[in-house]
């Protein structure tokens, strides 16, 4: 009788063990995110920087952000990292990335460049950006709040200070709906900066 009972208990702690090491080898796979350059063609802009070098940077980036995970708002004051929804890289060199591919296509140019690169292009305004504000609500919304400022690069004067607030409604309860919105927002806020820079070359074009 006590043979049995040990028999047992071996066999239960066998069993316990194979169930351990079977959820252990169940880690959740990490899910990895970019953003895309969504920006559509506004009317009116006829190419009128498309000879004219940009650069755009440097851009202040919140400490919050400056981290893989992708992090989301829950409640007014609240945030929340997520270990296995991540951006594909840095955040901020993704967004300055997607931001000079959106410009570059609404002015319809080959100019626009970021600042750090730009000693060979010379350029005739630079686009400085602080951004405030960029995360969303899982299932509802992201919102993009940010100062930009475009400057005259051989003078250095202020040509333009703006403040854009944007926010865009997610299709969907997930982090690729989450992302595909921030992608958008990321649109808004070029196209928003490619209209003054359009008015400004063409101010330019006629001196």
């Amino acid at each position: 009788m006590m043979g049995n009972r040990i028999d047992w208990r071996h066999g239960a702690g066998f069993l316990l063990a194979v169930l351990l090491a079977g959820c252990a080898g169940q880690t959740p796979r990490s899910n990895f995110y970019m953003l895309s350059a969504d920006a559509q063609p506004v009317g009116g802009m006829a190419g009128n920087c498309s000879s004219q070098a940009i650069s755009v940077g440097p851009v202040s980036w919140p400490r919050y952000l400056d981290q893989p995970r992708i992090v989301t708002r829950v409640g007014t004051n609240r945030l929340e990292e997520n270990e296995y929804n991540r951006w594909g890289g840095s955040l901020e060199d993704g967004f300055v990335r997607t931001l000079i591919k959106n410009l570059s296509g609404l002015l319809n140019s080959e100019l626009v460049v970021n600042y750090r690169r730009s000693e060979h292009f010379d350029p005739v305004y630079r686009v400085e950006i602080v951004v405030n504000q960029f995360d969303g609500h899982i299932g509802e919304n992201v919102t993009l709040d940010a100062k930009w400022s475009i400057l005259a690069e051989a003078s250095g004067n202020l040509e333009r200070v703006k403040t854009s607030s944007i926010s865009k409604s997610t299709s969907g309860p997930g982090y690729e709906a989450l992302v595909n919105a921030s992608s958008q927002a990321v649109a808004q806020l070029s196209e928003e900066i490619a209209a003054q820079l359009d008015q400004l070359c063409v101010a330019e074009a006629a001196r």
